[in-house]
């Protein structure tokens, strides 16, 4: 039999097992969309980080600052400012709401795959690894969970990547270096996690495949634009930039949230974690794969030390976005590696298809019920809603405090950045604690959910839950959220 004929067949045994990853690859894109399009519809929180986002959009909206160290109100903006300057448009033009962040969520996860399959296809020459793994992305748990959320690491995902392949499909262009800082540096002001991952793998991809001084450039802009624009807003912030961004961070340590990803990512992501390893160890080996293993390598090691502050108390799945991505751009890697063989690379498509189906379990079980319960239960908030614009008196929030913000009243309390301060010290809580067992705060909402009834003791200090039993009455339960009511009895 002729090569041709052998060539011929080695095409259709890719373009099958490309076929059964599509197919299975479809199925958990599909039901991302549809959860995305339920919460688009949805119009309360359904995540405690996504109100303060949105009051913080407001307050730049009416000119109010972000990073004021001055209290109260006692709030805390985790976060530099993009995300929520890329939504006063939206919010001037269209009034309050969190579809406007949930939009630019669902957006940007799909631009981050699109770029993501870019990128490998730019490093590895390969279409078939480029499809693979860019799709890979949206089929991964963690990201579906964060994707239909009002949060900013999608957008700073997709910022961070389509830097990612200016680097590595124009290395030897100036200005492809220098957008390529650029939109990392505007993933570094969506959030500061984005500093190091993409830009030490951009920075060693360079180096080794444009030379040294392609590299230099690179960190010279990235460098320049992240501390200029900082140096200003810490000018401009009086300071309190710096307090927000870096020491408000600094929560204390739980190695048991750490151990129960690392569990759950080992046996559930356990052929993309051997794929990326196949690659790190053989990966440099042959000269054709060695162009992506100069950027496979640093994006894994890099991706893995962000997910390590994962460890953090209140963290959760989007300290692992980085690492998922950079595992997704090793798989794409690890087909690109055994293309020669083309049955060997059907096996591989067809393992990362069983990889999909494993992971689509996860989502079931675990991820998809956490906003398709919050969306059943409409009725509920909407209670809780009707009760936040009908009270006329200071409200203190957790969970609801989206609800505050959609209302027009202002969030007073932020209380597990607040809490958390308190716990290590870096915040005195006393003169909170004398307004609490006053009269200021008459209206309390705090979330207990039956699942995770532990939760307070992350977001109200011990001094705190104490004045609350002391001196408030439960006065109803709404959206596993209970409404406290200062005793006027007292």
């Amino acid at each position: 039999m002729s090569s041709r004929f052998f060539k011929v067949v080695g095409k259709l045994l890719v373009i099958l097992g490309l076929i059964a990853l599509f197919i299975v690859q479809g199925r958990e894109i599909a039901r991302l969309a549809q959860q995305g399009s339920e919460a688009v519809a949805y119009p309360y929180p359904l995540n405690y980080g996504e109100g303060p986002l949105l009051d913080q959009t407001v307050r730049i909206l009416s000119g109010g600052g972000l990073y004021n160290l001055d209290v109260p109100p006692y709030t805390i903006t985790n976060y530099p400012p993009l995300y929520m300057l890329a939504q006063v448009p939206f919010v001037a033009g269209f009034g309050l709401s969190l579809a406007y962040g949930r939009l630019i969520s669902l957006v940007s996860i799909a631009l981050a795959a699109l770029f993501l399959g870019l990128t490998i296809r730019a490093i590895t020459r390969n279409w078939v690894a480029a499809a693979a793994g860019g799709l890979l992305l949206l089929t991964i748990p963690y990201i579906f969970h964060w994707s239909a959320l009002a949060r900013i690491d999608n957008f700073a995902l997709s910022l961070s990547l389509i830097g990612l392949f200016c680097a590595a499909q124009f290395p030897n262009n100036g200005w492809g270096i220098f957008f390529a800082a650029l939109f990392m540096s505007a993933a570094v002001y969506t959030r500061q996690t984005y500093l190091l991952a993409a830009p030490l793998a951009a920075f060693v991809y360079l180096w080794a495949n444009a030379g040294f001084i392609q590299a230099i450039k690179f960190a010279l802009w990235l460098g320049c634009i992240v501390l200029g624009v900082f140096a200003v807003l810490l000018a401009w912030t009086g300071g309190g930039i710096w307090f927000h961004l870096i020491t408000a961070n600094v929560n204390a340590l739980d190695t048991g949230i750490l151990g129960y990803y690392a569990s759950e990512i080992v046996s559930s992501l356990v052929i993309l974690l051997g794929m990326a390893l196949i690659v790190l160890l053989f990966g440099w080996i042959r000269p054709e794969p060695r162009r992506a293993w100069w950027m496979a390598a640093p994006y894994l090691l890099g991706g893995f030390v962000v997910a390590l502050t994962i460890s953090k108390v209140g963290s959760d799945v989007n300290y692992l976005f980085e690492l998922i991505a950079a595992l997704c751009l090793a798989a794409g890697v690890f087909i690109a590696l055994v293309k020669a063989a083309p049955l060997v690379q059907m096996l591989a498509l067809l393992l990362l298809a069983g990889q999909v189906v494993v992971m689509s379990r996860l989502t079931e079980t675990q991820y998809a019920p956490l906003i398709a319960g919050r969306i059943a239960n409409r009725a509920e908030a909407d209670m809780l809603y009707d009760a936040i614009v009908n009270e006329t008196r200071p409200i203190l929030a957790d969970e609801a405090m989206g609800m505050l913000v959609l209302a027009g009243k202002p969030i007073l309390f932020q209380p597990f950045e607040m809490s958390q301060l308190a716990l290590t010290g870096m915040w005195d809580q006393a003169a909170f604690l004398a307004r609490m067992d006053g009269d200021a705060y008459p209206v309390i909402l705090m979330y207990n959910p039956v699942a995770n009834p532990r939760l307070r003791f992350e977001r109200w200090t011990p001094e705190m839950l104490a004045i609350i039993n002391d001196r408030y009455r439960a006065a109803a339960q709404r959206a596993e959220t209970f409404v406290y009511w200062l005793d006027a009895g007292e």
